[in-house]
């Protein structure tokens, strides 16, 4: 059986559908649970708006989804031009440890490459995926030494807690 990786692309609303309602498949136990998908017109609008900085690709293997991987490129008011934000990544846990991922992050980097990107970066929430990631070749860098992980709802006014 051979594993295709492809960018996700128009046509593919069924499988944007599949990724989030079946997250939790995608994910270590307990750590995701599935996701409400995006109505029909916000998964066209997904897959085929030019204005929108983002990069997915799935692994498929005999037509069924097994892995996916997005990120986001972000500009950078700087000579670099752009970065690229790993933002997730995930294996069916019944394909895990076959090579799926490092196929995935392959493709990505190659497309990263042709882009004339540079940076990647990922933010590791656990030890196997800082594993998989440094396995993959990345490495700390200087600016996430110290970094803490923190995030704000925007549903409430104001900017105190």
């Amino acid at each position: 059986m051979t594993v295709s990786i492809r960018r996700l692309g128009p046509g593919d609303e069924e499988l944007l559908a599949a990724i989030a309602g079946e997250a939790d498949d995608f994910d270590l136990p307990g750590a995701s649970a599935p996701e409400e998908p995006l109505d029909h017109a916000q998964a066209v609008a997904y897959l085929t708006d030019p204005a929108v900085l983002h990069v997915h690709w799935v692994a498929e293997e005999d037509g069924l989804l097994v892995g996916e991987l997005l990120c986001h490129v972000l500009r950078l008011p700087s000579a670099a031009g752009r970065e690229l934000l790993l933002y997730s990544i995930g294996v069916r846990s019944a394909y895990r440890r076959r090579g799926i991922g490092t196929a995935l992050m392959r493709e990505m980097l190659g497309w990263a490459r042709r882009e004339g990107i540079e940076v990647v970066w990922v933010v590791a929430d656990n030890a196997g995926a800082a594993a998989f990631y440094v396995a993959c070749g990345f490495e700390p860098g200087e600016e996430g030494r110290d970094a803490v992980y923190l995030q704000r709802r925007v549903v409430r006014e104001g900017i105190g807690p």
